[in-house]
């Protein structure tokens, strides 16, 4: 009796096991979450009240479907977002980006910054996008208040947080787009950053119940989801679109996000 017991239960263990393994790699990552947040802006103008960022991150085309990246523009491009932006982690491999062009195409404008996967795979060549203006070390105006600007990736490229910055009119709101999010502990009062939006860390991917993440990478550990406030900014982290290394999810889906500036108090 107690051996056909065991036998039934070790049954059911492997059977959920099983389950659970095929959900992760099969079911989650093709479930794109459409998350939306509010962050507050002191010195917003009022004219920018209420303006819309789509956010996407890490598609590392090979080991994620095309499919799937399509679905996640797809979930934004109902919203018409005033910008979108894509914060790394393009592609994995050497290849034509020629198919992340065409999925991206209903999205505009779209600025990007270069992820450690695309300084990993210089042959696949991230400046090809056509359809995403690289933002390395530099920044542009957006409407009248919004300096909008990025740096390369921190883990192998050559990050320059101040170049980032120059020319932001005075007075202006300070978007930073950067790869890995603990960049944040590196920026000082006087980049006048406000908010941070970057990827990276997947959200550990891989998240247990009462455990969390799994594994995060460096530079991923600090902040590695969701809004945090950082010793002097806002830091956004998406969970990001794809997956590297494990292609499975597991309590952590991929992510689009849209991001509405307010005016604190509003």
């Amino acid at each position: 009796m107690i051996s056909r017991l065991k036998f039934r239960v070790g049954l059911l263990v492997f059977i959920l096991l099983a389950l659970t393994v095929a959900y992760a790699y099969y079911v989650e990552p093709r479930i794109v979450v459409l998350e939306k947040v509010d962050i507050p802006i002191s010195g917003l103008a009022q004219e920018l009240d209420g303006f819309t960022i789509g956010v996407m991150a890490d598609l590392h085309v090979e080991t994620t479907r095309i499919s799937t990246i399509r679905s996640a523009v797809q979930r934004l491009v109902g919203l018409e977002p005033d910008v979108t932006v894509i914060v790394g982690d393009f592609a994995e491999e050497a290849t034509s980006l020629s198919e992340i062009d065409k999925a991206l195409e209903p999205l505009s404008p779209v600025y990007g910054v270069p992820g450690n996967w695309d300084r990993w795979t210089e042959a696949a060549n991230f400046q090809d996008l056509t359809g995403v203006e690289m933002l390395v070390n530099r920044g542009v105006s957006l409407r009248a208040g919004i300096w909008l600007c990025g740096i390369d990736t921190a883990l192998l490229g050559h990050p320059s947080i101040d170049d980032a910055v120059v020319g932001a009119p005075e007075g202006s709101t300070v978007i930073l787009l950067a790869h890995e999010p603990d960049v944040a502990l590196l920026v000082r009062p006087e980049h006048d950053i406000s908010l941070q939006i970057s990827g990276h860390s997947h959200g550990g991917q891989i998240r247990l119940p009462f455990v969390g993440s799994v594994l995060l990478p460096p530079l991923g550990a600090e902040y590695p989801m969701g809004l945090a406030q950082a010793p002097t900014h806002w830091v956004y982290t998406t969970r990001g679109v794809g997956m590297s290394h494990i292609p499975a999810r597991f309590l952590c889906p991929p992510e689009v996000t849209l991001i509405t500036l307010v005016r604190p108090g509003d």
